[in-house]
C-alpha cells in the first residue's frame, strides 16, 4: 500500500509504503531529513500540493487537523482516501499518532516503538529521580519579536513529555488550560512566570543554535537576572516529536541536554 503524508507524523509510522510527505526541512532533524529524501514532496507546511500529491499516487492520505482545513481535506479526498487524524491539544502526539498507524495498517510497528519508548522513559525517571525531585522547569520559545515570548504547557508536545518523565513546573509559571499549548507573554515581566523555574529550555534549530529573536530574550538582562541563568541552567534543546521513535530519541536528548547538567 502506498501512502501520502500532508503530515510530518506519517513517514516513520508508514516506513517504505510512503510516498509523499510535506516539505519539512527547516524543523526536523537530520535523521528526519534523511528518512524523508527519496519520498516525493506534496507541499511544505500548512500548504500542501494537491497536484503532488495526486502525482504521487498514494491509496491512502493521511494527516493532522491542524494542519488541514476542510476545503483541504476535500480536495485531498478526491485524490485517495484521505482520514485526518484528532487529539483533544498539541500535546495528544500520542492518539494522533495511533489513528494514523491504524488508517494504514502499521499498528505492530507502531507497539514496537510504544514499548521502546516507554522502556526508556522509566530508564530515564528511575536515573534521575533525584534530579526530577529537586528542580522545577519551563520551556520557552520565540514570538515574532524579542519584545515577547512563549511558555509551552503540557498540552503541548514538548510540556506533554516533560509531564511524563515527571519534569515538574515552576510554581511560578501561570495554570490553566491552554488549548493551543503555549501562551504568549511580554519579555518585559518575564520574571513573573519564570522567576521560581531552576531550569529553563529554550526551543532551539535542529543544529542546536536558537533563533536570532530569541536569542535577544535570552541577552536581556531581565533573563540574566532569572535564578535558572544565574545557575547556568537555561539549556536550548531540539525536540522534533513526531512518533514514538523520534519521542524516545528526545527523551535521550532531554538527558544529555538537562537532566545530565543538572545532576552535577
Amino acid at each position: 500500500m502506498g501512502g501520502g503524508a500532508p503530515d510530518r507524523e506519517l513517514p516513520e509510522v508508514l516506513g517504505d509504503a510512503s510516498v509523499g510527505a510535506q516539505d519539512y526541512s527547516d524543523g526536523i532533524s537530520e535523521e528526519q531529513r534523511e528518512f524523508l529524501e527519496p519520498v516525493d514532496s506534496v507541499g511544505e507546511f500548512f500548504e500542501p500540493d494537491i497536484e503532488a500529491a495526486a502525482k504521487a499516487e498514494p491509496d491512502v492520505i493521511v494527516g493532522d487537523v491542524l494542519e488541514i482545513d476542510q476545503e483541504t481535506f476535500d480536495k485531498l479526498s478526491e485524490v485517495a482516501s484521505t482520514v485526518i487524524a484528532e487529539g483533544e491539544t498539541r500535546g495528544d502526539w500520542k492518539p494522533i499518532v495511533g489513528m494514523l498507524a491504524d488508517a494504514v495498517g502499521a499498528e505492530d510497528k507502531l507497539e514496537e516503538s510504544k514499548v521502546a519508548y516507554e522502556d526508556c522513559l522509566a530508564t530515564l525517571q528511575e536515573d534521575y529521580k533525584d534530579v526530577l525531585a529537586d528542580n522545577t522547569f519551563a520551556d520557552v520559545g520565540p514570538m515574532d519579536d524579542a519584545a515577547n515570548f512563549y511558555i509551552a504547557y503540557p498540552s503541548s508536545i514538548v510540556g506533554a513529555i516533560y509531564e511524563e518523565v515527571g519534569m515538574k513546573p515552576a510554581a511560578s509559571l501561570p495554570t490553566g488550560e491552554f488549548p493551543k499549548g503555549w501562551e504568549q507573554y511580554s519579555t518585559e515581566k518575564i520574571g513573573e512566570p519564570l522567576g521560581d523555574a531552576d531550569a529553563i529550555t529554550v526551543t532551539a534549530k535542529p543544529d542546536g543554535t536558537v533563533d536570532p529573536v530569541m536569542q535577544s530574550v535570552l541577552d536581556n538582562t531581565l533573563f540574566k537576572n532569572l535564578k535558572a541563568t544565574k545557575d547556568d541552567h537555561v539549556f536550548p534543546v531540539f525536540s522534533g516529536v513526531t512518533d514514538y521513535e523520534s519521542a524516545t530519541a528526545y527523551l535521550d536528548t532531554i538527558e544529555e541536554k538537562i537532566l545530565k547538567p543538572l545532576q552535577k
